[in-house]
């Protein structure tokens, strides 16, 4: 069983949005997958169609007490940023070993910096949310800095909610894919029929099969499908994706 953690460096980029439907393009290819939110206001149902008031079961709740949406595990552990047992606990369960058939992909919100840093070290690939804004672009430089080669070998760039129509946003994305590189893995365009799904209670392929940001995502979670049975590094960057990216 591998883990896939998805967390971005600022707040609005879409990563329970990215992490939902990296579910679902890993569940499509055949993976047994559980989603895991820590957020303390996780919005991880609405992408599946459930109702907003429903309360995800724990990590560590029965299999009776489960909330399955498209063959997909939906659970929550809120405590997870500061309970000094949770990666013992992930170990325990199976969720750190290389493997393609099970899957763990971890929701951390961007402001668990430190706790999103500790996870990543035991993932098998990290995906990374951007969107073109100046403040996230600004943020970009030393949060290179600060993880270094190393602290980046694990992670995938993803560039969300790309207006084309509006020029700086193209040109900050076109400075993501210089700072990234082959890292950078796909562009998921900005979609009305994100938020009209979430609004009509309906998981984005039900709503809008033909949405462009869905098209997208898809070839993010495909290009993924490579890294769950490696550890580190560059073997799962998938040529496909990135030639999409540029």
């Amino acid at each position: 069983m591998a883990m896939i953690v998805c967390h971005g460096p600022k707040g609005g980029a879409g990563t329970t949005f990215i992490a939902a439907h990296l579910a679902t393009g890993l569940a499509e290819a055949g993976a047994d997958v559980t989603v895991l939110t820590v957020s303390p206001r996780d919005t991880l149902a609405l992408h599946f169609g459930l109702q907003p008031a429903l309360s995800l079961p724990s990590m560590t709740a029965p299999v009776n007490e489960a909330v399955v949406a498209g063959g997909i595990n939906l659970r929550h552990y809120r405590r997870a940023p500061v309970d000094p047992d949770f990666i013992p606990m992930l170990r325990d369960l199976g969720y750190l070993a290389p493997g393609a058939h099970r899957v763990l992909v971890l929701d951390v919100p961007a402001g668990e910096q430190a706790f999103g840093r500790r996870a990543i070290t035991h993932a098998c690939a990290h995906v990374c949310p951007l969107n073109a804004a100046p403040d996230t672009l600004a943020l970009l430089p030393a949060m290179f800095g600060e993880a270094g080669e190393a602290g980046l070998a694990r992670t995938a760039f993803v560039v969300n909610a790309l207006d084309e129509t509006r020029r700086l946003s193209r040109h900050g994305a076109a400075f993501i894919r210089e700072l990234t590189g082959p890292r950078l893995i796909g562009r998921v365009r900005l979609d009305e029929a994100v938020p009209e799904a979430i609004a009509m209670l309906q998981p984005l392929a039900r709503y809008a099969p033909a949405s462009a940001a869905l098209a997208d995502v898809r070839l993010v979670a495909a290009a993924m499908v490579p890294a769950l049975d490696n550890n580190v590094s560059d073997a799962w960057i998938a040529p496909a994706a990135v030639s999409r990216a540029a």
